[in-house]
């Protein structure tokens, strides 16, 4: 009886083993049940993804994620790392993570060392608060599918997180979810953009309101020419507290003027300079009675004895250096700078606003009524003069006084003071501001080289085209100048700069050049281009069923006039006609004049800002094509005959 117990048990055993092996052989979310609908345009599939986060009060949260991710092939990689930033705020208590063969079968656990722990730095960052946590699990054999679960705990809060089902370009989703808890007592907001109706539900529970939002099938994003950030056109909820403490310091974002409230708190008694330095400024402007000419000179100053580093210190990185501690070390990130900038101007007398911006990816304040932390990621200087306002870039060596790129131009910023904070627009430029005007004049010698003196004035956002190789060397200009320029045969003979640093930037260039193989012979003719200079060669490509706006960021004109000396011994055969264009995109013009063995081309392109439907995007690229073609037109010159 024993014995047959014992088999009998060996038998349940190996049995139940049996029955385990196959359930951990279970296939999870095999890559051929992705409707193909899904697999169009894309690198990589959200198979799933839960986020759920928790609050318990004005700073106390917690956050978890489960995420499972098909990578099609190789342009999906990135979608198979995970980065989680943390700060002495927040923790992240768990990790953990899977890799799936095509099948579904699991090839591999996330161990200790797929996760690094590293300082989170941007380019030119010193050193900071701020820390990255990455993890990945990535094979070459492709398609394959990872699987992750971390959860984040939050002991202080000033941000919420973001909903974005799609985080990037061709990359599609079966099922994603978004789960926000709090008490029925506590304030939580919250903005919906590109959503469904019928996508959000609201529930209830013991004292608890839950927040949900679900979305399924969502299709790939390709890239397209012209067109803005991603996010503006894809499904995200947007959430975000009203009161909040924040290492130390609370704060309300009930309103724009109360956050800024918030923050010019965290400047109070940070912008003051030993009295040695105050003497010796006081002392650099004592002849200047102009308050512009003032700001100029001490802007100036400030970038001669600075330079950036980005660094992530202190409150969340929302609270500047001391402006002694900058003046000491001369350096500083944004915030840092921008704040010295405004101690060098108290010394004086003058006043400046500290501002919060947009800059880059950023596009700076787009929802006046629904403050958020993130909306601004850099930090300028607004100087309030009469009739006038001067913008101060101060990260920048080599910025004008009163100059904003288009990093930061045209966006709505947070100017603040010690009577309140304000929502203002940075200046944007016109077209005619925005220019680059050309004047060359060229000699063409019988045999078709030419020699050739041009100049060229780079104005407003065109100044940035030159800007970046005027602090190069001579050897390294020349350079650039060889690379840009599409003149075959090409030499340079000589080239100069010279840069006035006014409120609109520009640059004056001059070039010596020449060509010995620049025309077309053919027999007893010569085929000469007319626009030498500055041919628009390439168009935006075509697109297909285009999904998304047509963006121009910014206007800008240019003005070409070029005088051509015919050889001797030659007679123009055939003249081109100039070619008119207008469109709701901008405006060309071309002339063509023949006079004393002379011929004066003149262009003029304008192109306009904005956005525009999709279905207008071929009507754009029709215009770009008719420029290509009017720029092409070339001269015919024929040998007199004896």
């Amino acid at each position: 009886m024993f014995l047959k117990l014992k088999w009998l048990a060996i038998i349940l055993i190996v049995f139940s083993t049996t029955l385990s092996g196959k359930e951990k052989a279970r296939p999870f979310y095999p890559v051929a049940a992705i409707d193909s609908s899904l697999r169009l345009n894309a690198g990589a599939v959200c198979r799933e993804y839960r986020q759920e986060f928790e609050l318990f009060d004005n700073g106390r949260a917690s956050e978890h994620v489960h995420l499972v991710v098909s990578v099609l092939n190789r342009s999906g990689d990135v979608y198979a790392e995970l980065e989680l930033p943390y700060d002495k705020t927040s923790k992240i208590t768990s990790i953990s993570g899977s890799s799936y063969d095509a099948a579904g079968m699991r090839d591999d656990r996330l161990k200790n060392s797929n996760i690094q722990d590293l300082n989170y730095t941007s380019e030119g960052t010193l050193y900071d608060d701020l820390r990255l946590k990455t993890a990945k699990l990535k094979t070459d054999n492709y398609p394959y599918t990872v699987e992750f679960d971390y959860e984040i705990t939050y002991s202080e809060l000033i941000g919420y997180p973001e909903w974005r089902p799609i985080s990037g370009y061709r990359f599609s989703v079966e099922k994603s979810s978004f789960t926000v808890s709090c008490p029925d007592n506590m304030d939580f907001r919250y903005r919906e953009f590109n959503l469904p109706q019928l996508c959000r539900t609201e529930t209830h529970e013991s004292g608890i309101h839950h927040f949900e939002w679900k979305l399924s099938t969502l299709k790939a994003w390709r890239e397209e020419p012209l067109s803005q950030r991603l996010y503006l056109e894809t499904p995200r909820v947007i959430t975000a507290p009203v009161k909040f403490t924040y290492c130390g310091y609370s704060g309300s974002m009930n309103s724009w003027d109360d956050f800024g409230k918030w923050h010019f708190k965290l400047l109070e008694g940070r912008d003051q300079l030993p009295a040695k330095r105050q003497e010796e400024i006081r002392d650099l402007v004592k002849e200047l009675k102009d308050t512009a000419q003032i700001v100029r000179k001490l802007y100036e100053y400030m970038q001669s004895r600075t330079h950036y580093v980005g660094i992530q210190m202190g409150i969340g990185g929302y609270q500047p250096f001391p402006a002694e501690t900058v003046d000491h070390l001369g350096y500083g990130d944004c915030k840092a700078l921008s704040n010295y900038m405004k101690a060098l101007l108290n010394a004086v007398g003058i006043t400046s606003d500290y501002t919060i911006a947009g800059t880059g990816y950023n596009q700076g304040i787009t929802m006046t009524d629904f403050p958020t932390v993130n909306q601004c990621n850099h930090a300028i200087l607004c100087v309030p003069l009469s009739g006038d306002t001067i913008w101060l870039e101060c990260t920048s060596q080599t910025s004008p006084c009163g100059y904003l790129s288009t990093s930061t131009a045209g966006r709505k910023v947070l100017t603040m003071n010690s009577r309140g904070s304000r929502i203002v627009n940075t200046p944007l430029l016109t077209a005619e501001q925005s220019s680059q005007c050309r004047s060359g004049e060229v000699k063409i010698s019988p045999t078709g080289s030419i020699e050739a003196v041009v100049k060229t004035t780079y104005a407003g956002y065109q100044y940035n085209n030159i800007s970046q190789i005027l602090t190069e060397n001579k050897q390294d200009q020349e350079k650039a100048l060889y690379e840009k320029s599409g003149i075959t045969g090409l030499v340079i003979s000589g080239f100069s700069y010279e840069v006035n640093k006014i409120k609109v930037p520009q640059v004056v260039e001059k070039i010596t050049l020449s060509s010995p193989i620049f025309t077309s012979k053919t027999g007893s003719r010569l085929f000469i281009p007319l626009n030498i200079f500055n041919q628009m060669e390439s168009a935006p490509a075509r697109v297909d069923n285009r999904t998304m706006a047509v963006y121009r960021q910014y206007a800008y004109l240019d003005k070409d006039s070029v005088l051509l000396r015919l050889p001797v011994g030659f007679k123009v055969e055939t003249l081109p006609h100039g070619k008119t264009l207008n469109s709701e995109f901008g405006a060309y013009c071309s002339t063509i004049a023949l006079k004393d063995n002379q011929v004066l081309y003149q262009r003029k392109l304008k192109m306009n800002r904005g956005i525009w439907p999709k279905e207008k995007y071929n009507a754009l690229i029709d215009f770009y094509a008719a420029i290509i073609n009017a720029d092409k037109v070339k001269l015919v010159l024929k040998i007199e005959a004896n």
